[in-house]
């Protein structure tokens, strides 16, 4: 009888959560009006290899309509493929003031913060954006990102939204992006608490150098969380923009996908320990679990089919939202949600264990995290 009632204080506590995200994500909000006067901005990409996507997302970058901006490009590798690329769109746009260093840095153990100080030096502008470059801005995107960064906000960042999946895997990596992902930093926003996401990050040069530097990315195994968690120390909010960081997805390979999502994972076991712990029980299909045992025991009634039924009914209600939000849906969709669920507890085991990452073919030591938090 005890177990029974555990089940049903879980189910109790998660499917309210999750309700309350899709609450939040639909409630209306005004729309952005961007702004006649912006300061002068420095883009800073930090960039390793050579992803389908890269020539739009450079192209729709160079092409916005801000008034004055710069973009540094950060390479580690001479011979990367992307240089290329880059050096065609510097030379086809004379008009925006780019760069592309090679520049040595030393190595942090973080293949991407060094990136970041290899550019670091060449951004001379009031604003920073640190920009991933698999982020594509809409026309007027970034007036509208950059006019959200209120005085009290000394870090702004944007949800990440996947769109244009190409084949399964891609559909799977929109499942985890929008509704997981998407759905829960959104939420958290709304209540006034915004989450530090590494593809876009905006904030003014004078906090950036009050707090550090790039260096105060550095205290941490992720990068954006410990930036944001500095940002806060000093006194600031960090907020997410209204308009999504559009992420187009294309194909992708299973293998990368695991990689990526287990670093995220990794994210918030260092960064965010209680969500880690909670993530799998207030996931779609730990919720639903809970609740079909609970109601099983309770009413005396066959448990699977009422896991598969609320499961089924939360995955509509996660379609009405992801059309209501103007998303990417497709017919795979729902196939896609029910493999994300099954992969959830799988990456959450294996982030639990991890000693290292793979970032872009590269391997990264994990410390152990109770060393890391006495640290902090």
């Amino acid at each position: 009888m005890f177990l029974g009632w555990i089940f049903g204080i879980w189910w109790g506590l998660a499917l309210p959560a999750n309700l309350a995200t899709i609450a939040l994500g639909l409630w209306p909000r005004r729309p952005v009006r961007p702004a006649d006067t912006l300061p002068p901005l420095s883009i800073v990409l930090p960039i390793k290899g050579a992803d389908p996507a890269i020539g739009a997302n450079l192209q729709a970058l160079f092409t916005q309509d801000y008034p004055q901006f710069e973009i540094v490009f950060a390479v580690a590798d001479a011979d990367d493929p992307a240089i290329p690329l880059i050096e065609r769109l510097i030379a086809a746009h004379p008009n925006v003031s780019a760069r592309l260093t090679t520049d040595p840095a030393p190595a942090s153990g973080n293949p991407k913060l060094d990136n970041l100080r290899r550019a670091w030096r060449w951004a001379g502008l009031d604003l920073i954006l640190f920009c991933d470059v698999n982020v594509r801005f809409r026309p007027g995107g970034l007036r509208r990102f950059v006019a959200q960064l209120a005085p009290a906000v000394g870090l702004l960042t944007a949800v990440p939204v996947a769109t244009e999946p190409e084949g399964f895997c891609g559909e799977l990596e929109a499942a985890f992006f929008n509704r997981g992902g998407a759905r829960w930093l959104i939420a958290a926003d709304r209540l006034g608490y915004g989450i530090g996401v590494g593809q876009t990050m905006l904030l003014r040069r004078r906090d950036l150098e009050r707090i550090g530097g790039v260096d105060a990315m550095a205290a941490g195994v992720c990068e954006d969380a410990a930036l944001a968690a500095a940002i806060r120390r000093a006194g600031f909010a960090v907020r997410m923009a209204r308009d999504p960081g559009w992420h187009p997805i294309g194909r992708r390979r299973f293998r990368d996908l695991w990689q990526r999502h287990l670093r995220w994972q990794c994210c918030r076991k260092y960064h965010a320990l209680p969500l880690f712990v909670l993530e799998p029980g207030a996931s779609p299909l730990g919720t639903a679990l809970a609740g079909g045992i609970w109601w099983g025991w309770f009413a005396d009634v066959p448990v699977l089919p009422l896991i598969a039924a609320h499961l089924a009914a939360w995955f509509v209600i996660e379609a009405v939202y992801t059309r209501a939000q103007g998303w990417h849906l497709s017919w795979l969709s729902p196939v896609a949600w029910l493999v994300r669920e099954a992969l959830i507890p799988a990456l959450w085991l294996r982030a639990a264990f991890a000693r290292s990452l793979i970032w872009r073919g590269q391997r990264i030591d994990l410390p152990p995290i109770l060393a890391l938090r006495r640290e902090k």
